[in-house]
C-alpha cells in the first residue's frame, strides 16, 4: 500500500535503504504554521518616561512661580530620565522631554538664585536699620534711668550730681546692670562730673561709649536724652567728658 506522507516529509527507516523511500536533504524543510505565528510577533510597544515628563513640567513651573523648589527636582530628574532611557534598548522614549527638563530646570536654578540674592540685597538693609534703632532705644532708656536717678541724687545732695555714676549703686538708686552699656561690653558710659542741676544751659553730662550707626546718645542735665550725630559730639562735646 502506498503511504499518503510526501515523498518529501518521509524518514528513513534505516541507513541502506534507497534515496526514494528517504528525505531529499537538499530541499527547503517547511516551517509548521505555529512557527510562522511565533516569527512574525511585533516587538513590544516603547512608552514615554514618567520621569521626563515630570522633569520637564517641574523646569516650567521652576520659571515661573516654584523656583528652587521645583527647579532642583526637575534637573534630578531629568539626568535620571536621559540615564534610563540610554538604557532601555528603545522600550523608554521621551530624552528630548528629559533634556528640555534639564535645561529649563538649570535655568530655574539660576532665577532661584537671582531672586533669593536680590531679596537679600533689599532685606538687609531693613534688618541692619531695625537693629541700629533697637540699639539706639535702649542706651536712650539706660541713659534716662541713670539722669533720673543722678536727679534723685542731686536732690539729696543740694543739687550736685555725683561724683562717680557707682555712687548711684551704693545709694541703691539704680541697679549696677543699667550701667552697662550693652552695645559695648566691659566699657561704662561716659560721665562728666561736677556738675549740678542749677546749670542755666543745660549740658550734656552722659554719652553712650561708642556711636550708634553714625550717632551718639547723649544726656543733658534737665534731663532731655537725645541723638548727636558723631562729628558734631567729637568737635563740640567729646573734649568735656574724661
Amino acid at each position: 500500500m502506498t503511504s499518503s506522507v510526501p515523498k518529501r516529509w518521509r524518514i528513513p527507516l534505516c541507513a541502506n535503504r534507497s534515496s526514494e523511500d528517504g528525505i531529499d536533504f537538499d530541499a527547503p524543510f517547511p516551517h509548521p504554521p505555529f512557527m510562522s505565528t511565533l516569527l512574525t510577533l511585533p516587538a513590544a510597544a516603547s512608552k514615554t518616561s514618567s520621569q521626563a515628563v515630570w522633569s520637564l513640567v517641574l523646569g516650567i513651573l521652576s520659571i515661573t512661580c516654584l523656583w528652587l523648589l521645583g527647579s532642583i527636582p526637575a534637573v534630578i530628574l531629568g539626568v535620571l530620565a536621559v540615564r534610563n532611557i540610554d538604557r532601555s534598548g528603545g522600550t523608554l522614549q521621551g530624552r528630548g522631554l528629559g533634556i528640555a527638563g534639564i535645561v529649563t530646570g538649570s535655568v530655574g536654578v539660576l532665577a532661584g538664585i537671582g531672586s533669593v540674592a536680590m531679596m537679600s540685597a533689599l532685606m538687609i538693609p531693613s534688618f541692619s536699620g531695625a537693629r541700629i534703632a533697637a540699639q539706639r532705644a535702649r542706651e536712650m532708656s539706660q541713659i534716662q534711668q541713670i539722669s533720673l536717678a543722678c536727679t534723685q541724687y542731686a536732690n539729696e545732695h543740694n543739687g550736685a550730681f555725683p561724683e562717680t555714676l557707682p555712687q548711684l549703686v551704693e545709694d541703691g538708686l539704680i541697679d549696677e546692670d543699667t550701667l552697662q552699656p550693652k552695645q559695648a561690653l566691659g566699657v561704662g558710659f561716659l560721665y562728666r562730673p561736677g556738675l549740678n542741676m542749677t546749670t542755666s544751659i543745660p549740658e550734656p553730662f552722659l554719652a553712650s561709649p561708642v556711636p550708634i550707626g553714625g550717632q551718639r546718645v547723649v544726656g543733658k542735665t534737665d534731663g532731655v536724652v537725645e541723638l548727636i550725630g558723631e562729628e558734631v559730639f567729637q568737635s563740640e562735646h567729646a573734649g568735656a567728658f574724661p
